[in-house]
C-alpha cells in the first residue's frame, strides 16, 4: 500500500478530531498534500470516522481524480482541491462541524482578541452556505480565499469550519485552536459586560508572527 506513513497519520488526526467531537460520525474531511506533489490523500465518503484503516483512505492524482476504488472520496473532494491549487503552500485541509464555531458563522460573530489563540482568527471571512459538494461552494471558496489569500480558516455558513495548514497537524491545531476560541467568546457573550481585549498594536504584532 502506497504512503502508508501518510495515511496512518491522517487516520490518527481523524480519530483525534472524532474524540474531540470536531467532527461527527459521517461528517467532516481531511486531507493531506503527498510529497513532491504526486497527488493527496482523503477521507472516504459516510464511513465512520472514528475507526478508519489506512487503506480506507483515498489516493487521488494531481488532479484530483482517484487512483483507487476501494472506498469513494469525500464529496467535498472538488473544495480541497480547490485551496491546494491556490495556494502552494498549504499542504493539508480540514473541514470540520465544530458546534462552537458553526454558532460562529450562524450569527456571523466576529472573535474578539480575547486569547492568543482568538488573535489568530480575528474578523474570519464566512462562506455563505452552499449544498455540500456542490460547484457552488468550491466557487464561494475561492472567491473568500481570493479576498483573503492569508487566511489560515474560512466560517462555512450552517456548514461548519475550514482550516489549513503546511502540515496536517499545522491545521489540526488550527482546528482545535478555533473552536476553543469560539467558544470562550459564546461564553463571554454569555457573561455580558466587556472583556478585557488584548490591545491592537499587539494584536497586529502577532499577527505579523503567525504563518501558515
Amino acid at each position: 500500500m502506497e504512503y502508508l506513513e501518510q495515511r496512518r497519520e491522517l487516520v490518527e488526526i481523524t480519530e483525534e478530531l472524532y474524540r474531540e467531537k470536531l467532527i461527527t460520525p459521517s461528517g467532516g474531511n481531511l486531507s493531506l498534500r503527498l510529497p513532491d506533489d504526486q497527488g493527496f490523500l482523503i477521507t472516504p465518503s459516510m464511513m465512520f470516522k472514528g475507526g478508519l484503516k489506512p487503506e480506507d483512505l483515498v489516493l487521488l492524482d494531481p488532479q484530483g481524480k482517484p487512483v483507487e476504488r476501494r472506498s469513494r472520496p469525500s464529496v467535498e473532494t472538488p473544495m480541497h482541491i480547490k485551496i491546494y491549487q491556490m495556494n502552494p503552500k498549504v499542504g493539508a485541509v480540514i473541514h470540520t462541524h465544530a458546534p462552537y464555531a458553526t454558532i460562529a458563522g450562524l450569527y456571523g460573530l466576529s472573535i474578539p482578541p480575547i486569547t492568543l489563540e482568538a488573535v489568530r482568527f480575528h474578523q474570519l471571512p464566512v462562506v455563505p452556505f452552499c449544498l455540500p459538494g456542490s460547484r457552488d461552494l468550491v466557487n464561494q471558496v475561492a472567491a473568500a480565499l481570493e479576498k483573503e489569500p492569508t487566511a489560515q480558516a474560512l466560517l462555512l455558513q450552517n456548514h461548519g469550519l475550514l482550516t489549513m495548514g503546511r502540515t496536517l497537524r499545522l491545521a489540526a491545531n488550527a482546528s482545535m485552536s478555533l473552536e476553543e476560541a469560539c467558544h470562550m467568546a459564546t461564553i463571554c457573550r454569555l457573561l455580558g459586560g466587556e472583556p478585557k481585549l488584548i490591545e491592537p498594536e499587539k494584536v497586529e504584532f502577532l499577527k505579523k508572527i503567525t504563518v501558515l
